[in-house]
């Protein structure tokens, strides 16, 4: 019986020892990590983006703030500026209006006027961006944001938004 019983525990030693000794012995076989360039296709554009902060902000307040971005037009056509989260902005603000300076037009955007169309030839704009707003007296939903995208530019026809 003292013989059996302690096969039993040599060999229960032994399996232990392999399963550690496996763990302990194997790893990842192989990493991979890549980065693929893509050459731009026509009609896309190069995008510098506006980083827009308005701070803490309390129910009723009201402000502005300024920003500038840059975009690099690969081919003429008519673009779509689409200001985005209207519903969000809504339950927010009781005002929230975007004023976009571009090759000399004039856009407002609001979320209930959310999208405007503007003709570009191929090149470089600065964009100036003025936001005037006014947080509404019992703000709701989403309260908190941060880096979200606000205003988007794509060629008129494509639902990029």
């Amino acid at each position: 019986m003292k013989t059996a019983l302690l096969a039993l525990v040599i060999a229960g030693a032994f399996v232990a020892g392999l399963t550690t000794a496996g763990v302990a012995g194997y790893g990842p076989l192989a990493y991979i990590s890549y980065h693929i360039m893509v050459s731009q296709q026509q009609g896309q554009a190069q995008i510098i983006p506006a980083y827009i902060n308005l701070g803490n902000l309390s129910a009723g307040e009201k402000g502005n703030t300024t920003a500038t971005a840059v975009i690099n037009i690969s081919s003429n056509g008519t673009y779509t500026i689409d200001l985005l989260h209207a519903e969000k902005l809504q339950k927010v603000f009781s005002n929230f209006t975007v004023e976009l300076k571009i090759n000399n037009h004039t856009i407002i955007l609001t979320p209930e006027n959310d999208s405007a169309n503007v003709s570009l030839t191929s090149g470089s704009y600065k964009i100036s961006i003025l936001i005037i707003f006014q947080v509404s007296q019992h703000p709701r939903g989403d309260l908190n944001v941060s880096n979200e995208p606000l205003l988007i530019i794509h060629p008129q026809g494509d639902d990029n938004s």
